[in-house]
């Protein structure tokens, strides 16, 4: 099996699923003392990553581990709404038409396409129904008594999370011929990924990665 790996923020899509989040309980009113208590807690933790004292790959993975503080104490049926809300009103105006031409340039060739982000989990599942995409790999939340806990399950989908993930979602009937399948980025923190498979594509790369894409000869979309 041939595979079609495609990360989430930056790549499908041009947004970053925080924004999305905060644009939704800006609207609805919502968890608000929850997401400025997150911003507060993980801004510094961008500035020290920007200037080198906190390496991107940590910074990033802090940053997807406790995003589920921001939607915690919902059931899960508000979550699923609220869910739904975001991928109608945040990423699907953000697509980025040149990747959902590759997905279906992918499922056209026979391979199988895959949604790998640190995205929660269920709201990946959300985004995956949309673009008719089944098999999503995200960073599942804690549930206890049917209500979100405002924890995720460790380890997050981030760096080499997500293909530890993915290989786990696999299981032994559904391996991958890595050598032969294709990964599509934004960032250096999804190296793991990229050096997984036969053909790593940079989408709209951070410099770093960017860098490292013309160095190896990979093939780059901006």
């Amino acid at each position: 099996m041939i595979g079609a790996i495609f990360d989430l923020d930056g790549t499908l899509y041009t947004g970053h699923i925080t924004l999305g989040i905060a644009e939704h309980h800006r609207r609805h009113r919502v968890k608000r003392l929850r997401f400025c208590a997150y911003m507060a807690v993980h801004l510094p933790l961008w500035f020290m990553s920007s200037v080198g004292l906190v390496s991107p790959t940590a910074s990033r993975e802090l940053w997807a581990r406790n995003l589920a503080w921001t939607v915690g104490g919902w059931t899960t049926e508000e979550a699923q709404v609220a869910f739904a809300w975001m991928c109608e009103h945040y990423v699907i105006p953000r697509l980025r038409p040149s990747m959902t031409t590759r997905m279906r340039e992918h499922r056209s060739a026979g391979h199988r396409v895959f949604i790998v982000s640190g995205t929660f989990s269920p709201l990946l599942d959300e985004i995956g129904r949309h673009l008719g995409v089944a098999d999503t790999v995200g960073t599942p939340l804690v549930v206890r008594e049917g209500r979100l806990t405002g924890a995720c399950q460790l380890p997050v989908c981030q760096g080499q999370g997500k293909v530890s993930r993915l290989e786990r979602y696999l299981g032994s009937d559904g391996r991958i011929q890595w050598s032969e399948s294709y990964a599509y980025a934004d960032s250096l923190t999804d190296l793991p990924l990229l050096e997984r498979v036969g053909h790593p594509v940079a989408v709209y790369p951070d410099r770093e990665l960017a860098a490292l894409a013309q160095a190896n000869g990979w093939e780059v979309i901006s």
